[in-house]
This record gives structure tokens, C-alpha cells and sequence, in this order.
């Protein structure tokens, strides 16, 4: 595939450029940098979604441009080149926001893709569950369906980002025992505002906290189910085709290492050659991950759809090259230079102390390492026999 931006999607990333440094943004971001580290972009979101921006490959009736998902990717991309938290938005725009696209009944799609395109409305991923992994297949949440043809739903998620900036969960539950493990699995929206809905935080390293979400008899109707009942996994995998295509890791990698390059070319020119042979190979690395991301990104956009095993080589290398590339960071300069860069976030770059906090969630996020390499394994190198 040709990588090079055609000339609308280099006018888009022009004019991304130019609102990101108006001084409306500039103010907003440092706000955000001066505020709590759990950083709340929420306005900023709202102003790229008056202007459509928010969420560009969403078709115009639903508040989009009616672009690709190259021009999602480079909204992605620029946001945090210029220190705006992307977090919120790749889990609700993009992640969220795609999978009703391609999956949910048309009523749903003018429901809720307008609100998230335009900023007012943000969704959060509610898979997880203790001493469950990365294993959906086992999970125990649960709905009941009542008499009169709605649910109750009951269980306990954990580790979910950016909860409580949020309106509603996409909850993955069991509905049926039917079948293999994989079967019987059903999503729903739920609204997060709810009395039988209880948002704890969970203790982390990262600035960016985590949440426990317990569901205790919560009420939802078939209007609020996503997809088929009992056909979640499929639905799922589609899902995972965006959250794996590196895009997320790769834009932290890039702002990473641009800190790291930064740093020490303001520190002595790089005169070390060892240090500019180090960084050079690293730099090497992120075009070969960024080729990788478009690679997948193409096949999405494209086919609504992406190789398994192409999204596991992507993710797994991005977020492995963004560990790389925080940890050479610490070998040049020490814990001690990183620690006194200060410990929010900055608006530009980011926080190195930070970085080495967040890292290690990098290859655990949107299945682990391992997960990954299992599956290349398994499609790529044909050893499941």
C-alpha cells in the first residue's frame, strides 16, 4: 500500500495543527496540565466535535466527515503530538464509537454516534473481571431476562480506564450457557449513572487511574443491546480490531521518544555516537511500527475488518518498541533526571517518570504479550498442531 497522506488528509492534519494551537486549545491544555493527573480533555473534544473533527470517518448524518479511518488515525496522532490526552477519546470515539458503527441496529447508531461524535457523550470498555485475564470466554457477569422482555444485569468489572469522565459502559455479560464458552455472550450500553451502579477506583502506577464498575440488578431493555443476543464474541473480535491496531501505542511510542531525542540534544548536540547509533535504531523501529499500524489501519478501513494475526504483530511490537523506547530514556539519564522533570503532565511531551510507570499496562492492555505472540504463532508460523 502507498503510505504517503493524500493531499486532503495533509489539509486535515494542517488544519488539526492550526486549531491545536489557537489559544482557546492552549488554554484548555494548561488546564488539563495543571489540574489532576487523571486528565479530563472532555472540552477539548467537544470543540473538535462542533467543527466534526471528532470523529472524522463517521458518516455526516451521524456527525462525522464522512472521511476514513486514515483521517481518524491522524486526528489520533496529533492530538498527542500537542498534549492533548488521547486516552478518552481512543476508547470512546474510536473504539466504541466504530464498533456501533459496524455492528448495532440503525436506531441505535442515530442514538448514540451523534452525542459521541459531537463530544457530549463518552463510553468506556467493561470487559474484564477478576481472576478472568484476558479470558472473555469465562466471563461471570450475567443478565436475567425478565417477563417483560428487559434484563437485569449483575457483576463485577475491573480495571476500566477513564470510568468516571464517562456516560455509559459497553458490558460484555453472559446470557446463555448454550453451546461453546465463546457462545452466549451478549453486550449492551449501559448508563453508567445509575443507583445500582458502583464506580471504585483501583490503586495504580499510571497517572490514569483504574475502576472497579459492580452492577447490582441493573436494568436495561433490548434497545440496549449491541449486535445479536448471544453473538457478543463476534462483535468482540471487531472491537479488538481496533484496540489492536497499535495505533494507541505507536502515538505513545513517537511521544516518547520524541522526549528522549529532545532531551538529549538539548543536553550536549548528541556527541555520544553510541547514544545517536541507540536512538537512531529506535527511531528505525517506530517508521517500521507506524508502517505496520497504516498496514492494519488500511485493511480496517477497507474491509471493516482486520487479519488477526497482522493486528496481533502490530500491537504487540508498538507497545513492546514503547517500553523500549521509555527504558533507553532511564538508561541515558538515570531515575534521578527523569524524576526531576516533575511528575504531571506535560503539554507537550508528556512526563519520562510517568512513562515508566504507564509502560508495563502497555503490554497487558487489549490482550498481553503473550496473547499475542500466541497468536502469531498460531496463524503466522502454523504450530498449533
Amino acid at each position: 500500500m502507498n503510505f504517503q497522506l493524500t493531499k486532503e488528509q495533509k489539509e486535515f492534519r494542517d488544519t488539526l495543527r492550526t486549531f491545536f494551537q489557537s489559544k482557546e486549545i492552549k488554554e484548555l491544555t494548561n488546564e488539563i496540565k495543571n489540574g489532576p493527573s487523571d486528565y479530563d480533555a472532555r472540552e477539548i473534544y467537544k470543540l473538535l466535535g462542533q467543527e466534526r473533527m471528532l470523529a472524522p470517518n463517521f458518516p455526516e448524518e451521524y456527525g462525522g466527515m464522512g472521511s476514513s479511518f486514515f483521517e481518524a488515525a491522524i486526528l489520533t496522532e496529533e492530538m498527542s503530538y500537542n498534549g492533548i490526552p488521547e486516552a478518552l477519546h481512543v476508547l470512546s470515539t474510536l473504539i466504541v464509537g466504530n464498533l456501533i458503527l459496524l455492528s448495532a441496529k440503525e436506531e441505535q447508531k442515530r442514538k448514540y454516534l451523534p452525542s459521541i461524535a459531537n463530544g457530549d457523550t463518552n463510553v468506556c470498555i467493561l470487559y474484564s473481571e477478576p481472576k478472568k485475564g484476558s479470558d472473555l470466554s469465562s466471563l461471570d457477569s450475567h443478565a436475567i431476562l425478565e417477563e417483560d422482555g428487559t434484563y437485569l444485569l449483575y457483576g463485577r468489572k475491573v480495571y476500566s480506564m477513564k470510568t468516571h469522565l464517562t456516560d455509559y459502559g459497553l458490558i460484555a455479560v453472559r446470557t446463555s450457557n448454550k453451546g461453546s464458552k465463546y457462545d452466549g455472550l451478549t453486550l449492551f450500553m449501559v448508563p453508567l449513572k445509575n443507583k445500582n451502579v458502583t464506580i471504585t477506583p483501583i490503586p495504580s502506577l499510571s497517572d490514569e487511574s483504574l475502576y472497579e464498575v459492580v452492577l447490582d440488578g441493573v436494568y436495561v431493555s433490548s434497545s440496549d443491546l449491541i449486535g445479536d443476543l448471544d453473538e457478543g464474541w463476534t462483535i468482540i473480535n471487531k472491537a479488538l480490531s481496533v484496540e489492536r491496531t497499535g495505533l494507541d501505542y505507536l502515538v505513545r511510542a513517537e511521544r516518547w521518544f520524541d522526549l528522549v531525542w529532545n532531551r538529549e540534544l538539548d543536553e550536549n548536540g548528541i556527541s555520544n555516537e553510541n547514544t545517536l547509533i541507540e536512538l537512531t535504531r529506535l527511531g528505525s523501529k517506530l517508521d517500521a511500527s507506524k508502517a505496520l499500524t497504516y498496514k492494519v489501519i488500511d485493511e480496517f478501513d477497507r474491509l471493516g475488518a482486520v487479519d488477526e494475526s497482522l493486528a496481533a504483530i502490530s500491537k504487540y511490537y508498538a507497545s513492546e518498541l514503547a517500553c523500549d523506547v521509555v527504558w533507553k530514556g532511564h538508561d541515558l539519564r538515570g531515575i534521578g533526571a527523569s524524576l526531576s522533570e516533575g511528575h504531571g503532565y506535560n503539554p507537550l511531551y508528556g512526563s519520562l517518570e510517568a512513562a515508566y510507570r504507564e509502560t508495563p499496562g502497555l503490554t497487558l492492555s487489549a490482550g498481553t504479550s503473550e496473547m499475542m505472540l500466541e497468536t502469531i504463532s498460531k496463524f503466522r508460523l502454523n504450530s498449533s498442531n
